[in-house]
Parts: structure tokens; sequence; C-alpha cells
């Protein structure tokens, strides 16, 4: 389980600040610039947590401008797969955040507008944040 939130919670972070993950095939004729060369920095905290979370962005220091969109999963009705929005509300309000998410195509709870936002509701995210389906 703490190994899906991680997955989860780089992801979202990622989605957040618009990093791209990028690999590059090598060969001996490749040349590598002095920024490929530099050694990337890596962020860890021992403790997921609300606070180390808004740390992580703040080190980062590329902040979200504009209108911020927050993709994430809302979770399905009755569910409990999806980031609690307690651990990410701090983080969505610095960047003043809406939370974005589509209606599934696979039919369910989260199928149309108003059942999904109802389900966003009652796992919390409206109470954090704007919800847009």
């Amino acid at each position: 389980m703490k190994k899906y939130i991680n997955i989860a919670l780089c992801a979202f972070l990622s989605a957040l600040i618009g990093i791209s993950c990028n690999t590059r095939a090598q060969n001996s004729e490749t040349q590598l610039s002095k920024k490929d060369n530099e050694t990337p920095k890596v962020y860890m905290f021992k403790e997921i947590s609300s606070e180390n979370l808004v740390k992580i962005y703040e080190a980062l220091n590329r902040k979200a401008t504009g209108k911020v969109a927050v993709k994430l999963s809302t979770g399905e009705p009755g569910g409990h797969n999806f980031l609690q929005p307690a651990l990410i509300k701090d983080l969505v309000q610095k960047v003043n955040g809406t939370i974005v998410e589509c209606n599934t195509a696979y039919g369910g709870g989260r199928a149309d507008t108003e059942s999904h936002l109802k389900a966003a509701a009652d796992h919390g995210f409206t109470a954090i944040a704007p919800v847009d389906i």
C-alpha cells in the first residue's frame, strides 16, 4: 500500500508542477550538455504528510501560476483507493488549485457528472477546493 501511495504522490506532484519524465537513448557518439551531466536533486521525506508535500513543492522553486488544475482520482463511491483530502489540502490550497477529473467510461458511480460530484463531496474533496468534472 505504501508503494502505491508513493507512486500516487509522485504522479500528483509531477502533474501539478508540469514535470515530464523523458528518457533518451544514448550511444557513444552522443555528446551530453553540461546540464545533462549534473547530478539530479532528490527530495525525500521519511514521513508522508501534508506539511512535507508543501516542503517538497517549495523546494522545487517552481511556482504554479494561473489556473492550476490538480488532476487526481476522487475515488469510487464507498471506496478508499484515493489520496485523502487531509493529505493534499495544504498543497492544493497553496497553489489555489481546482481539483479536476473526468467521468469514467466504464460506468459505475462516476460515469455521470452528478454522481461523480456526489462521490467527490462524500470523500471530502469539495470541502478543500473547487472541483471540476
